[in-house]
């Protein structure tokens, strides 16, 4: 089956009801679709709420950042997920509990605060005190992250800011393993390969860029979005690119070639997130697109 056969038609409904009710009173300004498509988390002002997409019932709020919540971002256990707030705090989260994992704070005076949010006001696990100062020092700043991915394996978190950077950090220690320049404007979406090798990047500067994350070298700029890229995911397999935003239409790449290789019209309009999906019932990987209006899209 070529591409344009496989993505002739879609089935469309509606996010889950309760979430679809936060997001028509616009207390949802983020979400996050979890790897295995069985979640989806949305945060607005300090809070995030966890649904299951298969229950449609809502199995977390997450409470703790005291202001705007600009990021999200699932890890691949598909339970953790890590936040960037307004407050200048960036947070990992245990969905089971609803505990924070750690808390890492962007400057020494958001320090103490940060810190007091953690049980009996000392560091929580994978950042400790030593290390939330030296990103403190290192100039990180979580309130200007506009999105975050983890690695497959789970070990390295990127980060993609207002300042057109994208940063990579180890999750163990929380030590910034690299910085570079990416986009004229903002960073508002990432994806990675399973395997780690490459990244992409879209911004609001219309563009999505195609990186080797080995020496973070710039493999190929790919041009045909006529407004800002809010969404990308990478196939399983590599081979194929995802990108949307706030232009009617999903790109469909070709990463050997560097090159587009379908157009798909979304009548809905704004491209929120876009995954590559396995599917429970068979060995198929279904493209997942879901609106800003609350609707869900599935291509087989």
């Amino acid at each position: 089956m070529n591409t344009n056969e496989r993505f002739q038609n879609y089935e469309r409904s509606e996010l889950t009801p309760k979430f679809k009710e936060r997001l028509d009173r616009k207390q949802i300004t983020e979400i996050a679709l979890s790897p295995d498509g069985t979640k989806l988390a949305g945060s607005g002002e300090g809070r995030i709420w966890v649904y299951d997409l298969d229950s449609n019932e809502q199995i977390a709020m997450l409470a703790g950042h005291a202001d705007r919540i600009r990021a999200l971002a699932f890890a691949p256990d598909n339970t953790s997920i890590a936040s960037a707030s307004e407050d200048n705090t960036l947070r990992l989260w245990d969905t089971n509990n609803g505990n924070e994992i750690a808390t890492v704070a962007g400057d020494t005076s958001n320090l103490a605060t940060a810190l007091a949010s953690s049980p009996d006001g000392v560091p929580l696990t994978a950042w400790n005190e030593e290390t939330v100062r030296l990103l403190s020092s290192s100039g990180t700043e979580p309130s200007r992250i506009r999105t975050l991915r983890y690695s497959d394996d789970g070990d390295t978190l990127v980060s993609g800011g207002v300042d057109g950077k994208i940063r990579v950090f180890e999750i163990e220690t929380g030590r910034q393993q690299a910085s570079f320049a990416a986009h004229d404007g903002l960073v508002l979406s990432l994806a990675l390969t399973l395997d780690g090798q490459f990244l992409a990047s879209g911004g609001s500067d219309t563009t999505v860029r195609l990186w080797d994350m080995s020496d973070q070298r710039l493999l190929a700029t790919l041009t045909a979005h006529a407004d800002s890229v809010y969404a990308l995911a990478f196939s399983d397999n590599a081979e194929m690119l995802a990108s949307g935003g706030r232009d009617p239409h999903i790109r469909l790449w070709n990463v050997t070639a560097r090159g587009l290789m379908h157009t798909l019209p979304i009548q809905d309009g704004f491209v929120w997130k876009l995954a590559f999906i396995q599917d429970r019932d068979s060995d198929s990987e279904k493209l997942v697109c879901i609106n800003r209006d609350g609707s869900l899209l599935k291509w087989e």
